[in-house]
Parts: C-alpha cells; structure tokens; sequence
C-alpha cells in the first residue's frame, strides 16, 4: 500500500513495516566514526566559549534547556506490528525527559540551532528504552552518518575560530554560496529550511523526529507533537541566552505541558526510505500515546538527567543512519565519563522514586 493510497483510506491495521533493506555502514566506517567523535569532542574542550577547561562533555546537544523527570502513557492504539518490547500497550511509566540545544557548545537560545529531545523510561519488562529525536521537519541535514560528521567537522571549526553560534555561522556560508562542494549545497538549503529559517519560540509547540529504527520485523519512526490543547503564551519575552528554558520553566508554573507519541511504519523505499535520512517520511502518523511535564524540576533533577547517558539503540534495533549514532553515541558518553556518567541501573534506580 502506498502513502498515497494509505492517506486516502485512513486504514493502518494492515501495514506490517516489513520488506525493508537494510544497508548499514561497514565495520570500518563506524570505527572511522567513533574516533572522529573523540577529535571532536577534544577539539571543543579545549576552546575557552565552550566553558569546559579542557574536560569533555557530550559531541553534540550539549546544553541541556530543561531536564525534568515526566510521565509517558502508551495507548491502547499501537500498531500490532509494534506491540512488543517496550512498546506493549498500555502503561503509564516514568519518563526522564532532557531537552537541548544541537551544537557541543552552551551557546544562546536565540542563535540559530537544532533543538532536541531525548527520553529515557524502563519498559515494563525492565527494558531500558530510550526516545531521541530532533525539530529537523522529520529529516536530517545529513544524508548518512558519514556527511553528518563532515558537517560536525565544520561547526567544531567554527568552534575554535572563536564564533559565537557555530550553526549560525556555518549555515550563512552556506546559503551565500561559499561552501558549494559535493553535498553540502543540498544540506545547506536544509539547514536554511529547517533551521535558520525556522524560528524556536517554544519547545512545547515543536514537534521532533527520530531516525529509523525496528521491532522485531517492523521498521518504523517516532515522533513526539504538540498537545492539541497546547497555546502559544501570552505575553512572555523572548529575549536573553537562555529564553527557551524560561519559557518552559513558565509554562510550567501554569501546568502541565504535554506532547503526543506517534509512530509512523514502513511502506516502502519511495515513500518511506530506510537508509536516506534526508528525506522525511511520507506514512501516516499513528498517536499511540503522550508525555507529560507536569512541574518545575529540582535542581537535583535537572543534574540527574543531564548526567544521562542516551541511546536510540536502547529498546529499539537500528536501522539506517542510526546504526552509526548507537555506536557514535556510546562512544561519547564512554569519552565524557570523567563529568560524571550516570549508569543505568544509577538511572532505573532515579525513575523507580519517581
């Protein structure tokens, strides 16, 4: 059934996420990777805007906007072909919940940046699961891993030449043409799109993708939108480095903040591609459950969550793109552990008081 034929009939309950072709780097690439995520987070440690005297922390989204513990309730309505591990339905569990800023520096709220989302939450099996997706309109600047880290390469540079928001930088050369070689014209007109043209004024009213991962046979997305109750708030001030976090921190005083979890599953290469993640899936969204924010967290909290390692290999097998950022993402937090590392039992023992 195609996308087209699927928006048309409204019916999912007979895509399976099955037929997919998995093409993951090879062995060598990913230890290419793996270190070049090392140099990287060297490389910024040591620059005096970075703020961290030399000592690693995370390769990317390193300022954390908000880490607040949460709930996160899975409906009745997953789709069969994802009813199992950490997505057996229903359950109400809770959710650590850490929002950010992209690059591996703490620079402003109003510079020109990715924004993400990261959850981690123990199934009901004990699984330690983890939910990672970014404000990217449901792709990557990146096609593959490999073009990714090439783009990282060049905002660690902007990094070190002293610039105060290294997206920002890089995206103005990018669209004024000064940086035209293979691939990077195409991710510069993404990142205009998605980022520089693309205005943050309230995480709660974004809405954040995944990469491709799978259950069992079932290739699939998450994503995480905007409670439909959700309004803009009135009368707040966007202004100073850190206004996404306030404003955040202002909701919250007037109540809980939610967000819908949707699933999106496999149709095919053309409309659903496995191994592009330039590309946005084009599946209808399934709400199959919601995260709530319900209070200001603690300063204890926000330390907790911020010494969290996350994985969007845990609870899910990769696929794609993201067989790199397990591997990527288990190297950074190994290379920062002298910061403080939380373990997971550390983290099922934090959710298990909450």
């Amino acid at each position: 059934m195609s996308a087209d034929e699927l928006n048309k009939t409204g019916d999912e309950s007979s895509v399976t996420g099955r037929g997919w072709t998995d093409l993951p780097d090879t062995p060598a690439t990913l230890a290419a990777l793996v270190l070049k995520i090392g140099e990287q987070q060297r490389r910024v440690a040591t620059v005096a805007a970075s703020g961290l005297g030399g000592h690693i922390d995370r390769g990317q989204h390193q300022k954390q906007l908000l880490g607040a513990p949460g709930t996160l309730r899975l409906f009745e309505a997953v789709p069969a072909a994802l009813r199992s591990g950490p997505l057996i339905a229903p359950f109400t569990l809770p959710v650590a919940c850490r929002f950010s800023n992209g690059q591996p520096c703490p620079f402003s709220d109003q510079m020109a940046d990715v924004r993400g989302v990261a959850l981690k939450f123990f199934s009901p099996a004990g699984t330690e699961t983890d939910i990672l997706a970014t404000n990217e309109g449901g792709r990557s600047h990146a096609k593959d891993a490999r073009q990714f880290m090439a783009v990282a390469d060049l905002l660690v540079k902007k990094i070190e030449s002293g610039t105060s928001g290294a997206f920002e930088a890089l995206i103005n050369e990018l669209s004024d043409g000064q940086l035209t070689v293979g691939e990077l014209t195409r991710i510069g007109a993404v990142l205009v799109q998605e980022v520089r043209l693309h205005s943050v004024r309230s995480l709660a009213l974004e809405s954040y993708w995944g990469s491709v991962v799978r259950l069992g046979e079932a290739a699939f997305k998450y994503s995480l939108h905007p409670h439909q109750d959700t309004l803009p708030l009135n009368g707040f001030v966007h202004d100073g480095p850190d206004c996404l976090r306030e404003e955040l921190l202002a909701r919250l005083t007037g109540g809980p903040i939610r967000w819908r979890l949707s699933v999106q599953l496999y149709l095919d290469e053309e409309n659903t591609p496995v191994n592009d993640a330039s590309r946005a899936w084009r599946a209808v969204p399934i709400v199959i459950g919601e995260l709530e924010l319900s209070s200001i967290p603690s300063e204890a909290d926000e330390r907790m969550i911020n010494q969290m390692a996350f994985n969007p290999a845990n609870g899910f097998e990769p696929l794609g793109i993201t067989h790199a950022r397990a591997d990527v993402y288990a190297a950074s937090a190994r290379n920062r552990a002298e910061r403080g590392l939380l373990s997971t039992d550390d983290a099922r023992q934090y959710l298990a008081e909450k």
